[in-house]
């Protein structure tokens, strides 16, 4: 199950779900609240990561999900984490790409204003995404997600910066996370830093791997779509019971 970030939609993970096999792999991509064909708040409280993290549940219990490999991108990173946090049992493997800080992600005041200039500037909207993936070539498929971004909820265009500035979650909550965790991130982010990453990788017991793509940005799997797609293939087809034994017997469990 994908989940996509801030100006996005399921199609973030087209690319990704087109390389993996088809045969073997059931992929269900996400539309957020705000974004797609999901449901559009006018709310900003709507868009709080707790909020997002139920209707997340709501989706995996609904769909009757189990033994499940969520991935989450920068905001769905932050809901993915935020719901696998309290111990989610359905979940079999967890990946994060591009994760903020559990400790708030700061916007500043002025670039509110600039969010809300996207809305009708389709050029800065544009400019804005391509920001987030400077390795990507702004083909025909690029131009559709600037359209996705441009037909979100009028209220997804801020509401989404002010849910990550609001969203905490305590370091005890990261510590009890055993669940296998695989971190992904871009060198070339500039939204998101290493040393975020670096804190994350400690701060989990299942995290034993940050996969850092050379040259790639806020968004290495629409950059780097092969490697990134071998990656999550080579993570999720780890033998996760011998881990856990593993894990379970050096922390005395």
């Amino acid at each position: 199950l994908f989940v996509h970030g801030s100006f996005a939609t399921g199609r973030w993970w087209q690319p990704t779900a087109q390389r993996l096999p088809q045969d073997a792999v059931t992929c269900y991509l996400l539309d957020l609240p705000g974004c797609g064909l999901s449901d559009r708040p006018g709310d900003p409280a709507s868009y709080a990561i707790d909020r997002q993290a139920a209707s997340l549940a709501a989706l995996i219990e609904g769909l009757a999900l189990a033994n499940l490999h969520l991935v989450g991108h920068s905001l769905g990173a932050a809901i993915a984490l935020t719901y696998a946090a309290p111990g989610a049992t359905l979940l079999r493997s967890l990946t994060l790409v591009s994760t903020p800080s559990p400790a708030g992600t700061r916007t500043p005041p002025e670039v509110y204003g600039i969010l809300e200039q996207m809305r009708a500037d389709r050029p800065l909207l544009s400019q804005a995404l391509a920001s987030t993936m400077p390795a990507r070539p702004p083909d025909a498929f690029f131009q559709s997600l600037v359209d996705d971004a441009q037909a979100q909820a009028p209220a997804a265009f801020t509401a989404n910066a002010l849910a990550l500035e609001g969203w905490r979650l305590p370091v005890e909550a990261l510590n009890q996370l055993r669940l296998p965790v695989l971190l992904v991130w871009g060198d070339r982010d500039h939204i998101v830093e290493r040393e975020v990453q670096t804190r994350l990788l400690l701060s989990m017991p299942g995290a034993n791997n940050l996969e850092v793509f050379r040259g790639a940005g806020h968004s290495p799997m629409l950059e780097r779509p092969e490697g990134f797609a071998q990656a999550l293939l080579d993570f999720v087809g780890q033998d996760f019971d011998s881990d856990a034994a593993i894990r379970a017997t050096a922390h005395g469990d």
